[in-house]
């Protein structure tokens, strides 16, 4: 018999068996902030992540997927990410109003955030929250839900 019958073969089967492995589970990270890239509007200031215990009103939407944080208080700091986090606006003192948050960040670019206390379901994880939001930043508007982190 000819040693190549069998080699062949028996490499094969040994390749299919390594490539129909499962792929090893990688650890899900924590979302976090990254600093702005040169070129992005806005501030280069870094927003906070999701764990970010100042914050009392968060909110997020999708395609492209973007967020705001605004801060506790009378005045409070907005940030925003916008195209995952590509481009971001930091609003120092934004003034709050019957149905939410309005400034302009550094660059002079409006932003608003207006908030609808009905319930929201993200349109992709079915996740549910206390508040229907759209934001709009310049021309560009984006909705999505929101959720109260401190009483209001």
């Amino acid at each position: 018999m000819r040693p190549s019958f069998f080699v062949i073969p028996t490499l094969s089967v040994l390749a299919l068996a390594v490539a129909c492995q499962p792929a090893p589970e990688v650890p899900s990270e924590q979302p976090q902030a990254v600093p702005a890239q040169a070129g992005a509007e806005g501030t280069a200031e870094r927003a906070p992540t999701t764990g970010d215990t100042s914050a009392a009103f968060r909110a997020t939407g999708n395609e492209p997927g973007w967020s705001v944080d605004v801060a506790a208080g009378n005045a409070p700091a907005m940030r925003v990410e916008l195209d995952y986090g590509q481009t971001r606006y930091a609003v120092d003192r934004a003034t709050h109003g019957a149905d939410g948050w309005a400034g302009a960040a550094a660059d002079g670019t409006p932003v608003k955030l207006s908030v609808q206390r009905v319930p929201c379901q993200d349109d992709m994880s079915g996740a549910r929250f206390d508040a229907k939001v759209m934001l709009t930043v310049g021309t560009r508007q984006l909705h999505g839900c929101g959720q109260f982190l401190q009483a209001p």
